[in-house]
């Protein structure tokens, strides 16, 4: 498909030969070198390279930025798809879920997923970093992470205690709301839910659309915010098709970083320090590759243990998510069929004024609902999706056939913890994912109380008025043998996998309050794998907060 024709880039021609200084070997060298650009990374390079006497390089696995469906929320469609812009991963078969091998779309292009998700912008709760801080992390809690928040965001109404307006990461609310979005957030209030605008406000408990990471009716990736503008610096060097091979480490110390751009093999020395930021999956990768992590996951791999670090890998997390689809009588929904082709032509020429259907996100609305008795502290997030949707979009055939609206239940903290693991010595080889879903008994029950409360929703009056007839699991799943069932059949992940870098002092932490490595000079980690664990709600704003902390306080430092 042309959409996903290889496109140069002047950083892939140049940036190899161009980059910064050199060694008296021919090496590159840069003061800071930033693997992975994702949430983390493309904040990183505009915040460190607003010091011009100091140089950024930043290396990205995947291509540049410039497919269109990036652009285009309801590109998110496609870009599910792609295996060009999304790493595509799948889970070792999970025990507890059928030996199923989930899938796992993780972002492979500059703005890492945030290029590619649903652009849902949700903070998580106030609790959730508490509970960092009460873990031995006194400097990350709340009222710590707030002002970097705020100091991100470009929030559409305007400064107030919980928004910024002065960041770069633009958040609007969707420009179209399909009339089943609408239906279900009535839905919800109907079902004793109050209805709630701003899920980062004053309280998350509520239901309601979704805020959005969307410029002007466009997907605002990372990419879009924080390097379009810094790139062109005359301080920044952007790498893309850069596949790490490993960090260099010698005597404690991280000296630079081994990538293969080109089919070529290439150095680049750390002057000061390299960020790893890879991601919650790739970074424990990249760690154990360079002989950092602990010495049962390394040896049978004949990797040399540069440094034994029990925790690296340890204490994955994700939010496991089911579905509950209904077949929609009045034919109101987004659809592949046949009959829909009208309304997306028409939804063709209303996107070039940045109006219609294509500014939809998919998951417009949903809500943050307290399942547990005497308990008004959210425990599951809602995402309702107005279309079929099967297989995280993967599987098209229902959506031809079939007009509809799906209801997608997760449970926010789970307690179940995986592993990230290598299949091989090999960095082009992927990760070893095994989520261990459900390994906790209490995830289960947490999943069933998820299935009714989603259920409930659907069944109210002004979603009813819709719905043909519930299509999975179907009326006829009612005892809770038969929700353990579907549960075990048809759960998939909601994207959000955190922990496996976690900070703190305790046996598995991998990184100190600072985000450096323990036990190595001149290497951090920055994102989503440093968090001890999952917030509740979608993870993209946390890790922005966290780099934007760690980019103030090394600022500061210089």
């Amino acid at each position: 498909m042309i959409l996903f024709k290889k496109t140069p880039s002047r950083h892939d021609v140049h940036s190899l030969n161009t980059a910064n200084y050199k060694n008296k070997k021919g090496h590159t060298m840069s003061d800071y070198v930033i693997i992975g650009g994702g949430a983390a990374g493309c904040l990183l390079v505009e915040r460190l390279s607003r010091n011009a006497n100091h140089t950024v390089t930043l290396l990205e696995a995947g291509p540049p930025d410039t497919n269109p469906l990036i652009d285009i929320p309801a590109g998110i469609i496609g870009l599910m798809r792609s295996t060009t812009l999304n790493w595509a991963l799948r889970t070792e078969p999970q025990a507890e879920l059928n030996h199923r091998r989930l899938f796992w779309p993780r972002g492979k292009t500059l703005g890492g997923s945030t290029s590619i998700n649903a652009m849902c912008y949700t903070r998580g709760q106030a609790d959730d970093f508490d509970h960092w801080k009460a873990l031995g992390n006194i400097d990350w809690g709340y009222h710590s992470l707030l002002p970097h928040f705020k100091a991100v965001e470009r929030f559409y109404r305007g400064e107030n205690q919980w928004h910024g307006a002065k960041g770069e990461l633009s958040v609007e609310p969707l420009r179209y709301l399909n009339p089943l979005s609408k239906a279900f957030i009535n839905a919800g209030q109907e079902a004793g839910i109050s209805f709630n605008e701003d899920f980062n406000g004053e309280h998350q408990l509520g239901i309601g659309p979704y805020h959005v990471m969307q410029k002007n009716g466009a997907r605002c990736s990372a990419a879009r915010a924080f390097l379009d503008d810094a790139k062109n610096r005359p301080n920044v060097t952007v790498i893309t098709r850069a596949h790490v091979e490993r960090i260099e480490i010698q005597n404690k110390r991280a000296e630079g970083v081994l990538y293969k751009a080109n089919s070529k093999l290439c150095f680049i020395k750390a002057t000061k320090e390299v960020l790893l930021c890879a991601g919650a999956l790739h970074s424990p990768q990249l760690l154990m590759l360079s002989g950092i992590g602990p010495k049962a996951a390394l040896e049978p791999h004949n990797i040399e243990v540069k440094h034994a670090l029990a925790g690296v890998g340890q204490n994955l997390q994700d939010h496991l998510d089911i579905s509950l689809i209904h077949l929609d009588k009045t034919r109101s929904s987004i659809s592949f069929h046949p009959s829909f082709i009208f309304k997306g032509i028409k939804s063709l020429w209303q996107y070039r004024r940045r109006q219609g259907l294509l500014t939809s996100n998919m998951a417009e609305a949903g809500g943050f609902i307290a399942t547990q008795a005497n308990d008004n502290r959210p425990d599951v997030q809602l995402h309702f999706v107005p279309a079929v949707e099967v297989d995280h979009g993967l599987n098209l055939w229902p959506a031809i056939k079939h007009y509809g609206f799906t209801l997608r239940a997760c449970l926010l903290r789970p307690k179940s913890r995986g592993v990230v693991r290598l299949h091989s010595n090999q960095a082009s080889d992927a990760p070893k994912i095994d989520a261990e879903y459900l390994n906790n008994a209490d995830d289960l029950e947490g999943m069933i109380r998820a299935f009714d409360a989603a259920r409930s929703i659907l069944k109210q009056p002004s979603l009813a008025v819709y719905s043909q007839k519930e299509w999975q699991p179907g009326e006829d799943c009612k005892t809770r043998e038969q929700k353990i069932d579907y549960i075990r059949a048809h759960a998939e992940s909601i994207y959000h996998p955190v922990g496996t870098c976690k900070m703190g002092n305790d046996a598995l932490a991998v990184v100190d309050q600072t985000l450096k490595v323990h036990g190595i000079d001149k290497l951090r980690v920055i994102d989503a794998s440093v968090m001890p664990t999952l917030i509740s709600g979608n993870t993209t704003a946390a890790t922005l907060a966290i780099a934007s902390k760690i980019a103030e306080n090394m600022l500061a430092e210089q």
